[in-house]
């Protein structure tokens, strides 16, 4: 601050202010007030030059904005990344060597100070520091002084933009302010001498730095001891660090004020103090009656203030080199907020040349550094008098404490107290800043060092047990144990403070002394601090002792920062580096909580002590090279205790935004720092102070001496850190090897996580080291993808990891390029270019050194990196560019002040990221993505299923980062080629690179989408699953309505796909494509919603007219759109508004329709029928009357049929029409009934029937039923007569049209047709009529055609009335054509029953929605006996029973169409239950083997449902089942005795699939299967016929289908093996007793060749074969599974404790078993094979027979 001297004699009172005063009026802060502000003189460069409160209003308010956001808690990287990012850039510029002041006017907001008569301390206006203020005090050396120079007085402020504001807005009081402290003082003057206060008593601000003291008038000259300690006496007491020094109380009546030394030499001026007094009083006592009033106060508070740098700092920058290396402990990137004060020593900043001002300044630096020693040695001196004082004599007097102390117990020795310890700690400081500690006397710093001892070793004796500590003991011991505690940690710092000051003796720093401070730091820390670091459930019990814990806790940060110092500047002995390498390490992986609600100690107090740790780690790495191995061995063995989720691993926070995990950043800070080159061991000649254009010939050899030994420094230690980071790789990659993602080590997860880490901070210049790291990895991972040794989890997993990489690669490569290649051909330019960007990059390193512990390992392993880089090209074209370019590197590891010449931007860190992205090109790791793109590339022809899939997974990471890949022609044949693959894995992963490269590249669509479509019917669910959704993508992305129907039609194919999943989502997805809203609003864009509707027409037409299949599905895809809200008018939701317009214009269409047009008129009514069958009440009344016309004779066509199916579902429920219009519509009907065709005729009868109900009147069909009865009776005739042998095609159209017109139409009321027609006598009514008549077509004798017509009709009456089923007739009937021999006539009745079952469940459905939707809901008619309308339950019950075997026999006779619909049948019969399930499951598991995709599914979805409702009702039905599948098998030919066949091998998968759920039915099910295969050896040698060989062929087809069953447990295969030998050790040895019989009634059959004539010996030989089936299938199993025999005979399952443990198939053994030929032969008429079976068998069961 600057004091003016001013004309006015009276001496001026100053106004105490402390640093958080100061800071608020500095360009630094962040809490700026809303009012007057002060006027910056000379702003920097990175603070905007006028103050943002002369800025116009919004531009105030935008800058307010700015300050208040970066005060707030960030709550997203982005936010903590702008924080950062400002805190980064504010610290390189406070730490810069060409600093200059800041200076600055105190704002007149003083003015409104009240005048009050109490002492000013306790209304001194401060303002609080913001967040992020204290960030930046704490991480920069901040230092404050008074300029020597004069100003005018400025003007006051005044006018609208700076009015006053109220005190109570803006100011607080100083009780308020965290960090005001008091010093203790004593007066200088008496009272009585000082003079009377004036209006100009008062100083405006003066201000006591935190690391530097007030300069003095005079030197003071060393004083003996006695006498400095009378000076002391007289003297203020040293002004403690404001942050550190706790509060004191002034005595009663004075009021604690600093003097500035302007005021002083005025005084001085005047007389009114002595010499001595001006030299040491910085403090008087006030008065308070002396307080001026707000004028007087006003007059004086806008002095002009300043901020300068420390002026005698440690070292400069020019001074950074790698001889003596200068620890910061600023934060770190990203660490946390920090929450204690940095200990870090003041960096010296120096301007190159000296200047007479400069050299002034030198003196008066040297006075202040000899006043503080001279306050420190006073300090000193006190405590040891204080210490002599307090010791006890033999005289018994009590010893004498002095309030420096604190006293345990009577016969304890005092401990310093902490206000001492703080006071001492911080003198200690600033003399070492002053670089006056080499002058405290030795002997003073040993005992101060013994005194401070006592603390240790006291809280030592403390007994640490973490939580169940704090919660035992009482409170009071707690808190003594704490406040010990905290008082040791001081002590702690006070002794390695007293070893930081560069000093020669070695006494200083004892090693007893640091063994005693690391055990007591390490017992409190595993005690104490660890044990609370984790979440913690009893918080509550901990709360009173939480802010000491906390405090010391804090405390304990502070040493380590201390003591991380020291390991950079003093050697430590082997056992104290050993303790302080493992209580760092315990620390660094402790479990933390994830939550700050959870931590007792607080995330962030937690994540600093951590990084105090890592940086001891790192230090110790640094120092200590023999130590490096220990150390990373510990750290890569403790990496299991890291957490492995991603929100709680990653907890260190970067700089330029994002996290990482803190051990991602202590191993790349290790790897960098063996990379780093050591200047205090570089022996060099000085050959880069010699001049290249002028040297000599010895010269230029000492220069390539210089550089050789330069090189090799530098190449050693790129060796040491890819030694240490290949056994980093080593690590992670095996120990992942042999573990999972879900399994129980962490290793398979912490490899991905540190592989993200290493890519996430790949490009931060701060973080060189990863480049090799993911170097390493990659090379490594290339190593695992081809090893043939590896597994295929091993492939798939270096797979991943290559992927990851290969995209950060690509997106590098896709960066635009500025940095030319560094080749042996490379130009001069292209040289000097990439040295250029490298210096800049090193420079900037350099400069992050001063703020950024991590930048020192950093800087030092870019600068042997890129030297040996540049090694490499030293026989280049342009050797003399590198030549120079090593020749500056040598200069700047040799010259300290190299830093200071270079001419080159500073950049800022987001420009200087980029640069190193640029940089990055020339390095390895870049170079190799074309290696990595090749093993990618590779793996897809792997094969291994799984390393081709995870070869396309990772293809498509890369294509999302650069489609571009896939225009490749050769990585699109490869892509091509797994499109087709045998694995539906890899089609699914090759269909989804597809589909993205479409979505992405547009243009591609036309060529690439039918690949989609080709797979939307792909044999893999999954696959089709992907298919449906990308085909989606693709279909709202183009504009061609070609490629839409075309995606149309393929995805409604899949509504009758086999998987519930795939068709539930096809119907979503078209429901929304063809259904759903459109872009445009009728309402809003008319033009543009018509041009919509038209599309979807377009879409919808050709969609239809594709085949009957696509329309049959249209139709069921729009019957389930409207499913919901059909039968209610008044519902309209979005696709019954799209329907209308649709039916609007087409109705448009259909009346202006013309030849010339390409659409049909037929699609054009088939897509109007769609609608009305979906929804009856989208048509309206003018819309039908405009059909009318379509149904006269003129306009007889295909849409004839359409036509009629619009008015059957829509007629009943438009509305009122008038009865012209239903006449003539009725006339037109009969007018053409004869002529219509069937399909016509099922329309147009209905519709008859509605129109002659709307009329109420029938007689007109009446009529036509008599006349057509009338016409048939003359065939009758005929055909009892024998001659109608041919199926006349009258016969046929009377009998559908009285078929149709039986079961639509009641006409039983008009009995006087029968008169009127001459048909008396023919039946009571015309339905009997009608039927008498149809039973005479029906006979054998008739013509098949009409037989099949007959019957056909018959039955659509039988369905109107459904107890005719169940007449005699009609079952005699249905009996005799199922049993003939014609299968069309059979399918008939099959189809009959189908239509039947069908009718009953749609009628059935219909009565649910009439009684409310709900099938519980209970029929009061049942209840009281009327069951009539459910009289057909019991025909459908009854009728299925009677021809359920005939069913089932049809369904399993075949696989064509007749079978077909049998196994539809049978649906509905389960489905609806009119069977017993136990009769239909061995059909069911029968048809799960069929060959058709559809029968296949849909007999494992009924299975299914049976199992889960009757599972213990079915499961005695399985062996029958089995025996099932065998027939059905042979039947349709596919199993093959003579050969192989993997199909049939598999037959039983499904249905064990189904069983495997249930532990005993699968047991039961093995049991039961396993004991088919047993045989009775006596009959099978009195039978010997085909029964025989038939069991051996059900045996062996029995024994491959059990080895390829999927056992999921061990129990399964152990029971199978068990149930085996059972056979085997039973039939087995009766089979060998035979053999033996056998060989000694012939012996000429037994080893002699001969011929046997024996007639038992075929049923020997078949003996045998089965037996040695069922051995290969036991040996087989045991194999497969890998099964040891001792446990295989030791299951028993009665014994044998219930085995759940998974089991799975050896990978690479077949699973199909391969039988000896002699099994699968379906004759044994060969003697001598036959003796040769017996004989291998007889070998087996010999050898079994003495095993067991």
């Amino acid at each position: 601050m600057t004091q003016e001297n001013r004309s006015n004699p009276v001496p001026r009172i100053p106004v105490p202010v402390t640093l958080d005063n100061a800071l608020q009026y500095t360009a630094l802060t962040s809490v700026t007030p809303a009012g007057s502000v002060p006027s910056l003189v000379n702003a920097p460069e990175i603070i905007a030059q006028t103050s943002i409160f002369q800025l116009p209003q919004q531009q105030q308010i935008q800058s307010r904005q700015t300050f208040d956001f970066l005060n707030t808690e960030p709550q997203n990287e982005q936010h903590a990344a702008l924080v950062e990012s400002h805190l980064h850039s504010l610290r390189g510029y406070l730490n810069t060597p060409d600093m200059q002041p800041l200076r600055f006017e105190v704002p007149a907001v003083f003015s409104s100070l009240p005048a009050m008569n109490v002492p000013i301390a306790a209304h001194i206006p401060t303002f609080g520091l913001g967040r992020f203020s204290e960030r930046l005090m704490v991480d920069s050396d901040v230092s404050f002084q008074y300029t020597t120079e004069s100003r005018a007085h400025p003007p006051l402020r005044s006018g609208p933009d700076h009015a006053d504001i109220s005190l109570a807005n803006i100011l607080r009081t100083v009780q308020d302010a965290p960090s005001f402290q008091i010093p203790n003082i004593e007066p200088a003057l008496p009272v009585s001498q000082q003079e009377p206060a004036t209006a100009n008593d008062y100083d405006e601000l003066a201000l006591v730095p935190p690391h530097t003291t007030l300069e003095k008038s005079q030197s003071v000259q060393h004083l003996n001891k006695r006498q400095k300690r009378e000076n002391l006496n007289n003297s203020v007491a040293v002004v403690q660090d404001a942050v550190h020094t706790p509060q004191a109380l002034n005595p009663i009546g004075t009021v604690a004020t600093m003097v500035t030394p302007a005021n002083n030499e005025a005084d001085q001026q005047k007389g009114n103090y002595s010499s001595d007094h001006s030299r040491d009083d910085y403090l008087s006592p006030v008065r308070p009656n002396s307080i001026p009033d707000a004028a007087q106060q006003h007059m004086n508070l806008n002095a002009e203030m300043a901020i300068q740098p420390p002026q005698t700092p440690s070292c400069t920058l020019s001074e950074m080199s790698f001889a003596k290396p200068c620890p910061s402990s600023a934060t770190s990137h990203g660490s946390a907020s920090p929450a204690v004060e940095s200990e870090s020593i003041p960096m010296k900043r120096k301007e190159p040349g000296i200047t007479k001002s400069e050299v002034a300044n030198s003196d008066v630096d040297n006075m202040k550094a000899h006043s503080l020693l001279d306050g420190l040695q006073s300090l000193i001196y006190e405590i040891f008098e204080a210490d002599d004082n307090s010791e006890r004599d033999t005289s018994g007097v009590e010893r004498r404490l002095s309030a420096l102390w604190v006293v345990e117990g009577p016969e304890t020795e005092p401990l310093l107290a902490n206000d001492a310890q703080i006071r001492l700690e911080g003198g200690l400081r600033r003399v070492m800043s002053s670089n006056v500690y080499h002058e405290v006397p030795l002997d003073d710093i040993l005992r101060l060092q013994k005194i401070c001892m006592r603390s240790i070793r006291k809280a030592s004796e403390i007994t640490w047990k973490g939580i169940e500590g704090l919660t035992e003991c009482e409170d009071s011991e707690v808190l003594a144990a704490i406040s010990l505690a905290d008082n040791a940690l001081k002590s702690c710092k006070t002794i390695i403070r007293t070893m930081l000051g560069e000093r020669d003796e070695k006494q200083i720093c004892s090693e007893d002394i640091m063994k005693e401070i690391v055990d007591f730091i390490t017992t409190l820390l595993e005690g104490l601090f660890i044990p609370l670091i984790p979440a913690i459930t009893d918080m509550d019990q901990l709360i009173p002792y939480k802010k000491l814990v906390i405090g010391s806790a804090q405390e304990t940060i502070r040493f380590l920062k201390l003591l991380y110092q020291l390991l950079a500047l003093q050697d430590l002995s082997e056992d104290v580096v050993t303790r302080l390498e493992f209580f760092s390490i315990n620390i660094i992986f402790a479990e933390n909580a994830t939550r700050e609600k959870d931590s007792y100690l607080g995330t962030s107090t937690v994540e600093n002590l951590r990084l105090a740790t890592m940086d001891i780690l790192a230090q110790v790495f640094l120092s200590y090279p023999s130590q490096r191995t220990f150390v990373l061995g510990e750290i890569l063995s403790s990496l299991e205790k890291l957490p492995v989720s991603r929100l709680t691993a990653r907890q260190y926070r970067l700089v330029g935004g994002g996290n990482i995990q803190l051990v991602t950043a202590l191993i790349l800070r290790l790897i960098q720092t063996a990379g780093s080159i050591d200047g205090r061991n570089l022996q060099l000649s000085g050959s880069f102070n010699f001049s290249p254009d002028n040297m000599t010939a010895e010269e230029m050899e000492i220069e390539v001496k210089d550089r050789d030994d330069f090189m090799q420094i530098c190449q050693k230690c790129n060796a040491a850190a890819i030694k240490s980071s290949t056994d980093v790789v080593n690590f992670l990659v095996e120990r992942a090897m042999k573990s999972t993602k879900s399994g129980d080590a962490p290793y398979r997860v912490l490899l991905d996580l540190f592989t993200e880490d290493f890519i996430t901070v790949l490009e931060y210049p701060e973080w060189p080291g990863a480049e090799l790291l993911l170097r390493c990895l990659t090379m490594h991972l290339i190593g695992c993808v081809n090893g043939e040794t590896y597994g295929s989890q091993v492939n798939s997993m270096s797979l991943e990891l290559l992927g990851l990489i290969g995209v950060k690669l690509l997106s590098m490569r896709n960066h635009p390029a500025t940095m030319p290649d560094l080749t042996s051909t490379s130009s001069k330019g292209d040289i000097e270019k990439i040295d250029n960007m490298a210096s800049s990059i090193l420079l900037y390193l350099h400069k992050s050194r001063l703020v950024d512990s991590t930048a020192e390992s950093s800087y030092g392993y870019f600068f042997s990196t890129w030297t040996s880089l540049l090694g490499n090209f030293l026989e280049c074209d342009s050797a003399d560019t590198v030549v120079a370019s090593i020749r500056r590197l040598i200069r700047a590891v040799s010259d300290n002040s190299w830093a200071s010449k270079e001419d080159f931007v500073d950049d800022s860190p987001a420009a200087m990221k980029a640069k190193y992205s640029q940089y990055l090109k020339i390095l390895p790791l870049y170079k190799l993505y074309d290696r990595v793109m090749s093993e990618i590339l590779q793996a897809l022809d792997h094969p291994r299923i799984v390393s081709r899939t995870k070869g396309l997974r990772v293809l498509g990471l890369l294509l999302a980062k650069d489609p571009s890949i896939l225009g490749n022609a050769n990585v699109m044949d490869s892509v091509s080629s797994r499109l087709r693959d045998s694995s539906p894995l890899v089609r699914d992963a090759a269909v989804d690179v597809v589909g993205k490269y479409i979505l992405v590249k547009p243009e591609v669509t036309k060529k690439l989408y039918p690949i989609l479509c080709e797979r939307a019917g792909d044999t893999g669910t999954g696959v089709r699953r992907r298919v449906v959704k990308l085909l989606k993508d693709v279909y709202t992305t183009t504009t061609d309505v070609d490629i839409k129907a075309h995606i149309g039609e393929r995805l409604l194919r899949r509504l009758e796909d086999t998987d519930s999943g795939v068709v539930a989502l096809a119907n979503k997805t078209l429901e929304e494509l063809l259904y759903g809203p459109t872009g445009s609003l009728p309402e809003n864009d008319e033009l543009g919603f018509k041009t919509e509707i038209d599309a979807r027409i377009s879409i919808l037409l050709q969609i239809r007219d594709k085949s009957e299949s696509s329309a049959r599905l249209l139709q069921m895809l729009t019957v389930n759109v409207f499913e919901e809200s059909d039968g209610s008018v008044h519902t309209m939701n979005q696709a019954q508004i799209i329907s209308k317009a649709i039916i609007e214009h087409l109705f448009e269409t259909v009346i202006d329709w013309t030849d010339t047009k390409k659409t049909s008129i037929q699609g054009l009514f088939g897509l109007l029928s769609v609608f009305a069958v979906a929804s009856k009440f989208l048509f309206e009344v003018d819309q039908l009357v405009a059909l009318q016309s379509y149904l006269d004779d003129t306009k007889a066509d295909a849409s004839t049929f359409y036509v009629l199916l619009i008015f059957r579902n829509v007629l009943p429920v438009v509305g009122s029409f008038r009865p012209k219009f239903l006449i003539e519509v009725q006339q037109a009907l009969l007018k053409r009934l004869t002529k219509f065709s069937l399909k016509e005729l099922s329309e147009a009868v209905p519709c008859l029937r509605d129109i002659s109900t709307m009329l109420k009147d029938t007689r007109r069909l009446a009529v036509t039923t008599g006349s057509c009865l009338k016409s048939l009776y003359k065939f009758r005739d005929v055909l009892l007569k024998g001659q109608l042998t041919t199926a006349d095609p009258r016969v046929v159209r009377l009998l559908h049209l009285l078929g149709h017109l039986g079961r639509y139409c009641n006409l039983d009321s008009h009995k006087e047709i029968l008169d009127e027609q001459e048909l008396k006598g023919k039946g009571r009514t015309l339905s009997e009529a009608t039927i008498l008549a149809l039973q005479v077509f029906t006979r054998p004798n008739a013509a098949s055609g009409i037989r099949r017509t007959a019957v056909r009709n018959l039955g659509m009456i039988a369905i109107a009335n459904p107890r005719l089923f169940l007449e005699p007739s009609i079952i005699k009937i249905l009996d005799s054509a199922l049993g003939s021999s014609d299968n069309d006539l059979k399918d008939t009745v099959i189809k009959l029953f189908n239509e039947f079952l069908a009718h009953e469940q749609a009628r059935a459905d219909d009565a649910v929605k009439k009684r409310g939707g709900s099938d519980k809901k209970v029929d009061v008619a049942v209840l009281q006996g009327d069951a009539k309308n459910f009289s057909a339950d019991s025909v459908c019950s009854s009728l299925m029973q009677l021809y359920l075997d005939r069913i089932l026999a049809i369904a399993l006779s075949s696989e064509d169409d007749h079978a077909f619909s049998a196994i539809l049948l049978v649906e509905k019969i389960v489905r609806q239950g009119y069977a017993n399930p136990r009769n239909c499951v061995p059909v069911l598991v029968a048809l799960e083997t069929s060959s058709r995709p559809f029968v296949r599914a849909l007999a494992l979805e009924l299975h299914q449902t049976l199992h889960e409702k009757h599972e213990s009702f079915i499961e005695g039905a399985y062996l029958e089942g089995v025996k099932t599948i065998f027939d059905y098998n042979r039947r349709l030919n596919a199993i093959d005795t003579n050969r192989h066949s993997n199909g049939v091998d598999e037959n039983l998968k499904p249905l064990y699939s189904v069983i495997k759920s249930s532990r005993n039915t699968r047991k039961k099910f093995i049991g039961a299967v396993t004991k088919a295969m047993d045989f009775d050896a006596s009959k099978f040698m009195e039978e010997q016929g085909d029964s025989t060989i038939n069991h051996l062929a059900y045996v062996a087809y029995t024994a491959r289908n059990i080895s390829c069953l999927d056992f999921s447990t061990a129990e399964e295969p152990h029971h199978t093996v068990y149930a085996l030998d059972q056979i085997i050790g039973s039939t087995g040895m009766s089979v060998l007793y035979m053999i033996t019989d056998h060989q000694g009634q012939h012996p000429q059959s037994s080893g002699t060749g001969v011929a046997s004539t024996s007639p038992n010996l075929k049923g020997i030989t078949v003996c045998c074969a089965i037996l040695y089936t069922i051995w290969q299938t036991r040996q087989h199993i045991k194999k497969l599974y890998n099964l040891s025999e001792p446990n295989c005979r030791a299951y028993q399952p009665s014994k044998s404790a219930k085995d759940t443990r998974p089991i799975s198939k050896i990978s690479g053994y077949d699973e199909h078993l391969q039988l000896a030929d002699f099994c699968l032969q379906e004759a044994f008429n060969d003697s001598d094979d036959n003796l040769a079976i017996i004989e291998r068998t007889k070998s087996i069961l010999a050898a079994l027979d003495n095993s067991y």
